[in-house]
């Protein structure tokens, strides 16, 4: 599914991130190897620990979950499995951690996943547990992997750490079950945070492990006692609001985070500050308070190389280039982000130098694109906040987010604040004329939304379809590429300005406009638009209330009828004597409207009504101008 982003309005507000990926399934690994049963507060779900879980089930390992609450049946230290080939998808986490502690399994285990698995290395890992006694094979140092379950010996290993620190951690969680004392001497490390993290788990559930110097590493043979164990919200995720806040200049508090964790991404907040913003820690979590006044920086990012996406993209934003070192470890992730950034940032407008470790971004005339993920879900979550300053940024493949936070784009939704101003009302009541005035003075996009179902229902009439047969009517507007822009009207790309007001387009509208299938539809074709134009005034009947029921400035205008109908009878040119039959006309339209299942007229509850019978349009304006001066500031 491809995604507009729509701009924002400096965002605010607090935001819960999901449990943490990394401590979670490192977490279910550690219980499913200790002895008796262990609980798991708060993890997550997704399809990276979808993959741990269906793993530790193929070894054997008993996992009841009621959420938020997950019991894991250890196996202190010794798997019968009950699938020889796991499938870890495309977790690498998950492919380094279960190929080590498959090495404790009574039978043989093939480890593999996805096509791009194949392409990642792990060489390194299954060298190190060749060296602590497993019988481990791999395709030229890549999956699949085969292992024989005989289990490590221990002793003093040397391993490069350059790579991942995943390999380090997957050799430390299996090491209490070796048949000695472990010690890993590292050549290399990045991401050493990450080790950190692990040894905290490890420890948690009651094993004697930790660094004997900078370079070196020991476990003890102890295994691991059950406990109950509460999953941290994940500081990876909390990277894309702190990003968000960042571009906006808004502010926003993620819940539970707390100053004193030892996730690696939390190493993006002092970025962030060189960068212009500030960061705030208190009891309930991190206040990230952003600048439209950002600065690039030169950094290292070996510590927190993931976070490296986000600030690639916030770099988008700052005065000055922007260079990101020592990350990489980056090309060998679910793509190579390196690449992946250097070729979207372009995309957008930015000048990027890509080197063998990291990038330097120059920003340029930014523009709109459309963003390939790769099915990466960090590149499609970094990306996502380029679209809340540029308009014209859309998402490709978006249900990527899924492998470690499949609600991610609803909650982005809860704290963005769409830079529209939404205006509804009921016919007569100066809607077109107050918004578009509106939209000048502030320099914004102006959409009628009545014409978009004008649109539509021309779409059905050129179709052949049966204007009142909701069945035929829906596939037919789903279909139709349909837009306004500067007052043109176009269907399939063909010039219909002229017909939306033909008497068989008005004759069919209203049946048209009440299928519900048909709002629905229109409604992401409305929110398209905006996302590809930008700050917005939109105008109809049901904006505020459904098509931008988020939009941070409601106007709802009202009149007499009497009124209304004697602005519309000097519109139309109509006599008198017409007046009395006008008035009829629109209070049926009004009963129709206010009325009908699907989006019924009325006013948004926090909406604000302004009964225009006895004021002129500049002053309608003023005063619609003024609450939007005091959202924008």
């Amino acid at each position: 599914m491809n995604k507009p982003i729509l701009p924002s309005l400096p965002v605010r507000g607090s935001v819960s991130v999901p449990g943490s990926k990394s401590i979670t399934n490192r977490a279910l690994v550690v219980a499913a190897l200790a002895e008796g049963v262990s609980t798991l507060v708060a993890p997550l779900e997704s399809d990276d620990t979808e993959a741990m879980v269906d793993c530790l089930e193929g070894l054997g390992v008993r996992i009841d979950r009621w959420n938020p609450i997950w019991r894991i049946q250890g196996t202190n230290g010794t798997f019968e499995p009950v699938q020889n080939v796991l499938d870890v998808r495309a977790s690498g986490t998950t492919a380094r951690f279960i190929t080590a502690i498959a090495s404790l399994a009574t039978a043989g285990i093939i480890v593999d996943g996805v096509p791009r698995m194949r392409q990642r290395p792990i060489g390194t890992l299954t060298k190190a547990l060749r060296d602590l006694g497993g019988d481990v094979t791999d395709q030229a140092g890549y999956p699949p992997i085969n292992i024989e379950g005989r289990g490590l010996t221990g002793g003093r290993i040397v391993m490069d750490g350059s790579v991942s620190s995943q390999f380090i951690s997957a050799v430390l969680m299996a090491a209490p079950y070796a048949r000695s004392a472990t010690t890993i001497e590292l050549t290399a490390v990045t991401s050493r945070p990450y080790i950190d993290q692990t040894l905290d788990v490890m420890r948690a559930f009651g094993a004697d492990a930790g660094w004997e110097d900078q370079t070196t590493l020991y476990v003890d043979r102890t295994g691991y006692r059950a406990a109950e164990f509460a999953i941290e919200p994940d500081a990876s995720a909390a990277v894309y609001p702190m990003a968000a806040a960042a571009v906006t200049g808004g502010t926003l508090t993620i819940q539970g985070l707390r100053r004193d964790s030892l996730q690696a991404d939390l190493g993006v907040v002092p970025v962030l500050e060189a960068m212009g913003c500030s960061a705030e820690w208190n009891e309930r979590g991190l206040k990230l308070i952003g600048t439209r006044d950002l600065v690039g920086v030169d950094v290292d990012m070996n510590h927190a190389p993931d976070a490296a996406v986000a600030v690639s993209v916030i770099a988008l934003f700052a005065r000055g280039a922007t260079t990101i070192r020592n990350v990489p470890n980056l090309r060998v992730k679910e793509t190579d982000r390196l690449a992946a950034i250097a070729a979207e940032l372009s995309k957008l407008g930015a000048a990027v130098d890509e080197r063998p470790d990291g990038l330097t971004i120059d920003p340029g005339r930014l523009r709109g694109a459309s963003i390939a993920t790769y099915d990466d879900h960090r590149i499609a979550m970094a990306f996502s906040v380029a679209g809340l300053r540029i308009p014209g940024v859309i998402i490709e493949d978006s249900e990527c987010v899924s492998k470690t936070w499949p609600g991610y784009f609803e909650t982005m939704e809860r704290y963005l604040r769409p830079a529209v101003v939404a205006i509804d009302g009921p016919s007569g009541v100066g809607k077109s004329t107050v918004s578009r005035a509106v939209a000048e003075r502030f320099g914004w996009g102006h959409l009628e939304t009545g014409g978009y179902y004008r649109l539509a229902t021309l779409a059905v009439l050129r179709s052949g379809a049966d204007p009142t047969d909701p069945v035929e009517v829906a596939p037919v507007v789903e279909a139709a590429d349909i837009g306004i822009r500067d007052g043109v009207a176009t269907l399939n790309g063909e010039d219909v300005t002229s017909e939306l007001r033909s008497d068989e387009v008005t004759a069919n509208v209203s049946a048209v406009s009440a299928m519900p299938d048909v709002r629905v539809q229109l409604v992401v074709k409305q929110r398209a638009w905006v996302a590809a134009t930008g700050p917005s005034v939109v105008e109809g009947r049901d904006i505020g209330t459904v098509v931008f029921d988020d939009a941070p400035l409601k106007i709802y205008l009202t009149a007499t009828a009497e009124e209304r109908a004697r602005r519309r009878a000097g519109d139309l040119g109509l006599a008198p004597e017409e007046f009395d039959d006008l008035i009829k006309k629109m209070r049926k339209r009004d009963e129709i409207d206010s009325t009908r299942k699907a989006s019924p007229l009325r006013a948004a509850d926090d909406a604000i009504v302004v009964d225009t019978s006895d004021l002129t349009i500049d002053e309608v304006v003023d005063l619609v101008a003024g609450h939007l001066d005091q959202v924008v500031a």
